[in-house]
């Protein structure tokens, strides 16, 4: 059988009590331990039953920026309007440059055929 392992975070202190309010109300069995080093952080450990709970609360602490311990959030960065724009101008110039050699395109029959007359 796979070997089951329980979500962890390691937040700040002033984040402990929006994450044990949360645990409380969704009736989240959690542990909670101050960290050797920093001494301002606390890991708090959490026991879920199924994998509604699990995407109930990767939601929640996505909203509230708070990342899983061992996982790197840089591989599952979550995109910004910023970055959709960026690739929607990426998307509109690349159009604006089919446009531009579809108008060429008939320019150049279009001369082709006047040497031929000639």
């Amino acid at each position: 059988m796979a070997e089951v392992t329980n979500p962890k975070v390691i937040i700040k202190k002033k984040q402990v009590s929006v994450l044990v309010d949360y645990c409380l109300e969704e009736s989240i069995e959690f542990s909670v331990k101050q960290q050797a080093f920093p001494d301002t952080d606390w890991e708090i450990e959490m026991k879920l039953k199924d994998f509604k709970a699990a995407v109930v609360l990767g939601m929640f602490l996505r909203e509230n920026r708070i990342d899983i311990d061992g996982i790197d959030p840089q591989r599952y960065k979550r995109s910004t309007k910023k970055d959709e724009k960026s690739e929607s101008s990426k998307s509109g110039s690349s159009a604006k440059e089919e446009k531009n050699k579809q108008e060429k395109a008939p320019d150049a029959e279009a001369e082709s055929s006047e040497t031929t007359l000639m």
